[in-house]
């Protein structure tokens, strides 16, 4: 009768499917079991019951998603987004403010009362219609100041300053002398609402809110928060987090959305505690054709102004969208109340009379006004102002002819340091040759002929034209569907193109820049009515759409990819879910259409990227359950946590260099709806959310190290763990309320699944306690492992349909207790492996750091399809680290 030791060795082959179990001629398939439940293959070969899960807060708000913030820093950071809101995790906490005395005046602007206007430059600060106007000019900055008082309480109070913002950017600062920001140091906030983080540490500061562009900004709210969790609106309601819209990439301290129903926004970190979310806007593009047959008339050249168009075209979807504008002549109107300042300039060429222009200047004032000339730098800009002519007084009108014909040349205004006294001065340069764009963003909607508009770049020609670009999203338009950073730009993919910016410019796409650097926007020939569904940046860059993965290439991976290096091609025909893909290192890994299989994008030895199914051993691991979430946890393995509409989980090992792809199923008890990974020190942070008794809560997964016995054991879902006082016996747990829960303390296991303990008002009640001593309290859950067919020991041939038993095993345990570890032929049998060790009695609750005794019999009987299984109980830790199987066969 054959016998054979059977070494399994590694037990990080991960769960295989039933169809996968007569692939003998697989080494994968010695690893693998066919069934991991509530325990993690480690890449190292070991297999542990999974950590506990760890209660945070109660985060019943309806739908949710995480976003997954990547920080060096010493703390967790988690956005958490529900309909129309934002929240943020830090470490084991919602980000809450304390409740202070502090007060802006009219911070709601029913008045200017309080404020004080320290506007330069002929720009002006007021209030109206309950907002705060700040108008600047060219010339000058429009401010707005108020001096606050902070109650000897509140000083050393963390202060959340909450800023409204309409239409920005503002510039907003705090400090202990006006003008400073040695409180709060100058930040530049958009479209959006900010919650501002600081310790005043002072008795009197004082808030600056300004702006610096020749145009009109609007701020609705501005005012210290109350006490209670941060809260910030956001535009995504449920319908968009259900639908898995929401896109993101994050570069240093801003994360950037898109949601395609949505104008892109921008999730921006100004401090642990400090959060805003706030439109992504751009100045210069990405732009394309107008339609040639209508023409648009700027009613104004600069600052909040009128177009027009000579036949209905404008719609209310418009707003947000950008004008570009191109004219022939170029016209300069300037304001000066201060110097040193200089004004615009146009550009002069050609020969003879084509290098004349007229001047003018008016108003009470006295000095040097200076026409100024410049030559081209060979690149369009003006370099080395030197004075052409200065002037004393007004002038009604001059003309003025350049000599210097076939050179390009550019005049301006300007007043340099005391040269002006009195005024304001209003000048002119009218230029008929030459030509120029301006852009101006679309504000308000008045007719369909009619709108209103803030100028970006301004109008050198108030006189209509047929040509003209508009911007490429809007409401009107739609909005981007997916986001990525790569090769120093960002991209936007829309429909069938991405986007990219200018590099290191995430903001710009001036297609006026040329070369390598210039804007992309290119197809990627996606053959799906839906566009680009995600971006994802590895050595190429990748757009999946629900038919196609598309490798957008350059020449060779050391080529930069530009508007001229373009080239896609799909990688795979497989499709994609409208779910994010994630990556881990060279690899992306996405869901694929049909929402229940997972497939990872890699390289070949000949340095294409394909697809591959991680699903290959194990077709049915998601038991037919559509994938509704996904993240990659890197520490202390790389492991990629999905979530399953059933409420469940499954985790991959992934480690492709060591061969180790394994899947293990994660339960509990309630339902996971959310997973989110966020780099930290040591072990990286992994947050889900969980529904239990009809409340959904954010639970964090407990550190490897701080589930292996000891004081500190958190082998409990839902858990809390507590640090008692002196004969402390009462311990809320109000989140398990009604249910029988475990309890550990200090080492031991005071309540295990054999004496589980009822929540009663709350509250777990036991013996006196002492202090510094760890508690932790509680769900339940069981780890099974369950091996594949043991088809060894055969005399010859494969003892796959031979009757075989399991007579003895081996087990190589660490940081186990043998309390909560039984083994056998099936989950209805089994039993403790042994109860001695170097033939002493092993004592309950003995943590064994490592446990290596002879094989033991096990109740195995003759079968085809022998197995062995392994069942592990919480509270007790568990690790194996190789199996060693006596098989017997008839033959």
């Amino acid at each position: 009768m054959p016998r054979v030791n059977a070494p399994l060795y590694s037990l990080n082959g991960g769960e295989v499917g039933s169809e996968a179990l007569a692939r003998l001629d697989l080494e994968r398939l010695q690893f693998a079991g066919s069934l991991y439940l509530n325990v993690l293959p480690r890449v190292i070969g070991a297999m542990s019951i999974r950590p506990g899960l760890e209660h945070i807060a109660s985060i019943n708000f309806g739908p949710t998603q995480f976003l997954e913030y990547a920080y060096s820093g010493g703390a967790t950071l988690l956005p958490i987004l529900s309909p129309g809101q934002m929240r943020i995790v830090k470490d084991r906490a919602i980000v809450s403010r304390v409740a202070v005395s502090t007060v802006v005046t009219n911070g709601s602007f029913g008045a200017f009362d309080g404020w004080a206007d320290a506007s330069t430059g002929g720009a002006t600060a007021g209030v109206a219609g309950g907002r705060l106007q700040l108008n600047g000019t060219t010339q000058g900055s429009a401010v707005a100041n108020q001096t606050i008082g902070v109650a000897p309480s509140d000083q050393e109070k963390e202060h959340g300053l909450r800023i409204d913002v309409v239409r920005g950017p503002v510039d907003v600062k705090i400090g202990t002398s006006v003008g400073g920001d040695d409180i709060l140091s100058a930040l530049r906030l958009d479209d959006g609402v900010h919650s501002l983080a600081f310790i005043p540490y002072t008795s009197t500061m004082y808030l600056s809110i300004s702006n610096e562009k020749p145009r009109l900004a609007l701020v609705e709210t501005c005012s210290f928060e109350g006490a209670g969790q941060l809260v910030i609106p956001t535009p995504w309601q449920a319908d968009s987090i259900n639908e898995k819209v929401i896109k993101y990439r994050q570069k240093t301290d801003v994360m950037y959305v898109a949601s395609t129903y949505y104008q892109q926004r921008e999730i921006q970190r100004r401090g642990d505690t400090s959060w805003g979310i706030q439109r992504y806007k751009t100045e210069d593009g990405p732009f394309v054709l107008g339609d040639g047959v209508i023409s648009i008339q700027p009613l104004g050249y600069l600052g909040s102004i009128q177009m027009q168009s000579n036949r209905p075209y404008f719609t209310p979807g418009m707003v947000g969208r950008l004008f570009r504008l191109f004219q022939g002549g170029q016209a300069v109107f300037e304001r000066f109340d201060t110097a040193p300042a200089n004004s615009a300039y146009i550009r002069v060429s050609g020969v003879g009379a084509a290098r004349t222009f007229v001047l003018s200047i008016a108003g009470s004032w006295s000095g040097n006004l200076r026409l100024q000339v410049a030559n081209d730098d060979g690149s369009g800009n003006p370099v080395s102002w030197v004075d052409a002519k200065v002037y004393n007084g007004n002038v009604a009108s001059e003309t003025f002819t350049d000599g210097d014909d076939n050179v390009i040349k550019y005049f301006r205004w300007a007043f340099n340091a005391g040269d002006l006294s009195g005024g304001p001065v209003d000048v002119n340069l009218i230029y008929n040759g030459g030509s120029a764009s301006g852009i101006a963003r679309m504000t308000g909607y008045i007719n369909s002929t009619t709108i209103t508009a803030e100028v970006l770049r301004r109008f050198y020609s108030a006189n209509p034209t047929f040509e003209w670009d508009t911007s490429v999203w809007s409401d009107y338009d739609g909005w981007p569907s997916s986001v990525e950073t790569f090769g120093g730009r960002l991209f936007w993919g829309k429909g069938d193109i991405p986007y990219g910016s200018v590099p290191d410019a995430y903001k710009s796409f001036d297609d006026t820049v040329e070369g390598a650097s210039a804007p992309i926007a290119r197809s990627v020939s996606a053959g799906s009515q839906r566009g680009i569904l995600w971006l994802l940046g590895l050595q190429r860059l990748f757009a999946g759409t629900d038919v196609s993965e598309i490798s957008i290439k350059a020449s060779s991976f050391d080529e930069p990819l530009t508007a001229d290096a373009w080239f896609p091609v799909d990688a795979s025909t497989l499709g994609c879910a409208n779910l994010r893909s994630v990556k881990a290192d060279k690899d992306g890994i996405f869901v694929q259409a049909s929402g229940t299989a997972v497939y990872r994008l890699s390289q070949n030895q000949a340095g294409e990227y394909a697809a591959s199914n991680l699903m290959a051993m194990h077709e049915e691991i998601c038991d037919g359950s559509p994938v509704v979430d996904i993240a990659v946890q890197r520490r202390p393995d790389t492991t990629v946590w999905f979530i399953l509409a059933n409420g469940e989980a499954r985790c991959l090992t992934y480690e492709p260099e060591e061969n180790v792809i394994a899947w293990s199923r994660v339960v509990t008890n309630g339902q996971f709806t959310n997973v989110g990974a966020c780099r930290g020190a040591g072990q990286d942070s992994v947050y889900f959310a969980v529904v239990r008794n009809g409340t959904k809560r954010l639970e964090r997964l407990a550190d490897v190290k701080d589930c292996q016995g000891g004081p500190l054991n958190c082998l409990a879902d839902g858990f809390t763990s507590f640090v008692a006082t002196a004969g402390q016996t009462v311990f809320p747990v109000p989140h398990l309320n009604g249910l029988a829960v475990t309890v550990w303390v200090e080492g031991q296991a005071v309540h295990d699944q054999s004496n589980l303990y009822t929540v009663s008002g709350g509250n777990v009640v036991l013996s006196p306690v002492a202090a510094g001593k760890r508690v932790v309290i509680g769900l339940p859950y069981v780890a099974r492992w369950k091996s594949t067919k043991l088809a060894y020991g055969a005399g010859g041939g494969t003892a796959l349909f031979q009757r075989k038993k399991v007579s003895q095993l081996g087990v190589y345990l660490i940081k186990t207790m043998l309390d909560g570890f039984r083994v056998g032929r099936d989950f209805d049998n089994l039993r403790q492996i042994t109860t001695t060790k170097k033939g002493a009695p092993i004592l309950k609750g003995a943590l064994q750091q490592d446990f290596d005794v002879d094989l033991n019999p096990i109740s195995g009987d003759w079968d085809t399809d022998s197995r062995v299984c392994i069942e592990a109980k919480t509270p007790y830790p568990f690790t194996a680290a190789g199996l060693v199987l006596d098989v017997q066969t008839n033959g």
